[in-house]
Parts: C-alpha cells; structure tokens; sequence
C-alpha cells in the first residue's frame, strides 16, 4: 500500500499527469465528434459507431502523448513498441471501462449515449495514465508496483 501511495505521489500529481489530461481532453473531443457525425450523420447504431471513435482517439492521443507528455522517455523501445504497448493497454480500458459502461447506461439506464460514453471516459482516465506510465512509456529502470 505505501508503494502504490508514493507512486500516487510521485507520478500522478504531476506536470506529467496534466500533460496527459490535456492530450485525454483532445481525445474526449475526437470521440465525442466522431461518435456524433457517425451515430447522427452516417447513420451507424452508437455501440457500432463507438470502436470507430475509440480507435482515432487512441491513435490521436498515442502520437500527442509519445511526442509531448512522455517525451523525455522517447529513448525506450520503439514507436511501434509502444503503439502496441499503448493500444494494449488504452484498449483494454475503452473495451473494459468505457465502452461496457457506454452500452450498460445506455442500454439499462437509458441515458443518452453521448452521456453515456463520457461517463465511460472519466472512469478509464486513471486506468489509462497508470498502465501507459508504467509500461508503455516507462523508464529502463522503473519497476511496476
């Protein structure tokens, strides 16, 4: 418990962890945008529509966060390492966290799907910024908790 607590501390009340907000807001809006034109526009069902969205924004934030928030570890591994890494992790939380959450609330609570889906983001953000500070970007030396 310490460990996770001065992990807390040290990595995600940070500059770093702001940077990641900054790039997670551009993404909210590349998704939110996407799912709308797709769901509203083209027609698609919104639980179709949604892994669209979810792939651009992933992709979208992975190059802002490789060339911005986690620049200073731009030396460990490859850029295509980490896109796997990145999309390992950033889509096992859209797959398990926002889209589940998406579908039940919408589905079961009957809340608009846009209401719905960014309920699903807020709760994978977290989640998202530990995996990708620890494994995707992470330092030679970091060890996980």
């Amino acid at each position: 418990m310490a460990k996770l607590v001065s992990y807390l501390r040290d990595s995600v009340f940070t500059v770093r962890f702001l940077k990641f907000g900054i790039v997670g807001a551009s993404g909210i809006l590349v998704n939110m945008g996407i799912l709308y034109v797709l769901t509203e526009y083209a027609s698609l069902k919104y639980f179709i529509a949604s892994p669209i969205a979810i792939e651009t924004s992933i992709l979208s934030n992975f190059f802002i966060n490789l060339v911005w928030t986690w620049s200073d570890r731009s030396g460990v591994g490859s850029v295509w390492t980490k896109l796997v890494r990145y999309h390992i992790g950033a889509g096992a939380t859209a797959i398990f966290v926002n889209y589940l959450i998406l579908v039940g609330l919408t589905e079961l609570v009957h809340l608009h799907y846009l209401v719905s889906n960014l309920i699903g983001i807020a709760f994978g953000t977290l989640s998202n910024f530990v995996v990708n500070d620890l494994w995707t970007f992470k330092h030679k030396r970091q060890s996980p908790l």
